[in-house]
C-alpha cells in the first residue's frame, strides 16, 4: 500500500510541476520610453504650434488650447510609462491561481478515486492479497441488472426473449411468483410454447413449495399436448402422478423421458431412481426391477421386496447435510425475532421444487442445521436421490419460503448431499 501512494503523490507532484511554474513566472517588464524622447516629442509638437501661430495657421486663442491639451497628453502618457515598468497585478492573479490549483488538484484525485475507484484494492494491497469482487456486489449488480431489464419491458412490453431471460432471472433469485408472472407475458407473445410452458409449471410449483395446483396442472397437460417428448414437463408430469399415487402414470413418464437421456447423465441416473421408486410404490415384481439393475442403475428405495435368492442390496448411504445459520450482522436490524427462516436444498438441475426444508425462526439464529431424507417435502423427491444440491436460507416476513421484497437470503451451489460444516449466512436482501 506504501508503495501505491508514493506512486500517487508522484504522479500529483508531476502535475503540478507541469501547472505551477508558469503561474509564477514573472511576466516581463515592457521596455518603457525613455523621458527624455517622450519630452523631445513634445517640444517638436510645441514648435510646430509656435510656427502655424506665426504663418497665421492658427489663432493666438487655438494655439492655446492646442498647447494646453498638448501638456495633458504629455503627462498622461509619462504616467502610463511609469505603471508598466512594475506590473504586479498580473503577478499577483498568477500566484493565487497557483495557489488554488495546488489544493483542488489534489482533492479532486481524492474525491473521483473514491467515486469511481476501487478503494478495497488499496485495502487488500496493504494486506498483501488480490482485490476480489464482494459477494454482496456482485449480487446488487445482478439484482441492479434484472431491475433495468424489468424496467426495459415496461417501456417495451412486446419482447418475448426479454421477458424470458427476465422469468429465468427471477428464478435464480428465488422470487418464483414475479417468475410466474414473467412467463405468462412469454406466452401472452408466444402462445402454445412447450418449454415455456413446463418452465411455467416449474415456477407455480416452486412457488406454492412443490405442492401441484391447478394452474401447474394445466401448464404440463398443454406442454404435453404440443410436444409429448418435452423432457421438462415429462419430468414435472411424473412426479405430480406419484404425489397422486398414480404410480404407472408416472412409470409411462419417466421411461418416456428416460429413453431421450444419455445413458451416463446425472439427468439419466435421477430419472431411474425415479423410476425405481415408482416400481416399488407401484407393487411391481422382482424381475423387473432386476431388469432395470441390469440397466445400469440400481434402484434405492428400501420398500421393494429383494427377489428369492438374490444377493442382499448393498446399503445406500443415506444424505444428510449439516452446517450452521445465520444471519450477517449488518443485516440484523431489519428483521424481526418472530420472522420465519427457512433451510432448504434444491436439486442444482432440473426441477425446483425443494428436496428437504427446514423451518425455524429469526430468534433461533444462529444455529446448527440438518438436512436429510426426513425433512423432504415427498417421498419422490428426497436428497438421496441428488448428487448436488442448492442449499438456501430464506427470511421471510410473509411466513412463505417464496421471495417477497424485503427478505433476507442467501445461498451456497454446488453442494454434495453429504457435506458437513456449511456456514449458510442469510447476507442479501431480495429487492
Amino acid at each position: 500500500m506504501t508503495a501505491l501512494w508514493i506512486i500517487v503523490v508522484l504522479l500529483l507532484l508531476a502535475t503540478l510541476l507541469c501547472l505551477i511554474p508558469p503561474l509564477l513566472r514573472r511576466a516581463p517588464a515592457a521596455q518603457p520610453t525613455s523621458e527624455a524622447n517622450v519630452r523631445a516629442f513634445y517640444l517638436a509638437q510645441r514648435e510646430q504650434l509656435r510656427r502655424d501661430m506665426d504663418n497665421g495657421s492658427l489663432t493666438a486663442a487655438a494655439g492655446i488650447r492646442a498647447e494646453e491639451e498638448l501638456q495633458r497628453d504629455l503627462l498622461q502618457d509619462l504616467d502610463l510609462r511609469r505603471g508598466r515598468s512594475a506590473p504586479w497585478a498580473g503577478q499577483r492573479a498568477g500566484i493565487t491561481a497557483a495557489c488554488l490549483l495546488t489544493v483542488l488538484i489534489p482533492v479532486a484525485a481524492v474525491l473521483l478515486y473514491g467515486q469511481l475507484g476501487n478503494p478495497r484494492a488499496a485495502a487488500s494491497a496493504s494486506a498483501g492479497q488480490p482485490a476480489e469482487p464482494h459477494a454482496a456486489d456482485a449480487g446488487n449488480d445482478m439484482t441492479l441488472a434484472i431491475n433495468a431489464l424489468a424496467q426495459r419491458l415496461r417501456t417495451a412490453p412486446d419482447d418475448a426473449d426479454g421477458w424470458y431471460m427476465l422469468a429465468r432471472s427471477y428464478e435464480t433469485l428465488g422470487r418464483y411468483t414475479d417468475a410466474v408472472a414473467a412467463y405468462q407475458q412469454v406466452l401472452r407473445l408466444v402462445p402454445g410454447q412447450p418449454a415455456v410452458l413446463a418452465d411455467l409449471a416449474d415456477a407455480l410449483l416452486s412457488a406454492n413449495q412443490g405442492n401441484p395446483d391447478d394452474a401447474s396442472i394445466a401448464a404440463v397437460a398443454q406442454a404435453l399436448a404440443a410436444q409429448p417428448d418435452q423432457p421438462k414437463a415429462l419430468a414435472l408430469a411424473g412426479m405430480m402422478a406419484l404425489r397422486r399415487g398414480d404410480a404407472a402414470e408416472a412409470l409411462a413418464h419417466w421411461e418416456r423421458l428416460q429413453a431421450q437421456l444419455p445413458p451416463d447423465s446425472e439427468a439419466a441416473r435421477q430419472i431411474q431412481s425415479n423410476i425405481a421408486q415408482a416400481r416399488a410404490m407401484a407393487g411391481a415384481p422382482a424381475s423387473t426391477t432386476a431388469t432395470a439393475s441390469a440397466s445400469g442403475s440400481a434402484p434405492i428405495s428400501a420398500s421393494a421386496p429383494p427377489a428369492a435368492g438374490a444377493a442382499p442390496t448393498p446399503a445406500v448411504t443415506a444424505a444428510r447435510i449439516s452446517g450452521r445459520a445465520s444471519i450477517a450482522d449488518a443485516l440484523r436490524g431489519r428483521v424481526q425475532p418472530s420472522d420465519t427462516v427457512f433451510i432448504l436444498a434444491r436439486p442444482e438441475e432440473g426441477s425446483r421444487m425443494p428436496l428437504a426444508i427446514l423451518r425455524m425462526q429469526v430468534s433461533d439464529l444462529p444455529r446448527d442445521f440438518v438436512l436429510d431424507d426426513s425433512s423432504a417435502m415427498s417421498p419422490d423427491a428426497t436428497l438421496s436421490r441428488a448428487s448436488k444440491v442448492r442449499v438456501e436460507i430464506r427470511v421471510s416476513k410473509s411466513g412463505t419460503a417464496a421471495a417477497r421484497a424485503g427478505d433476507l437470503g442467501g445461498a451456497l451451489s454446488g453442494i454434495g448431499v453429504h457435506a458437513n460444516g456449511l456456514t449458510l449466512v442469510a447476507d442479501t436482501v431480495v429487492p
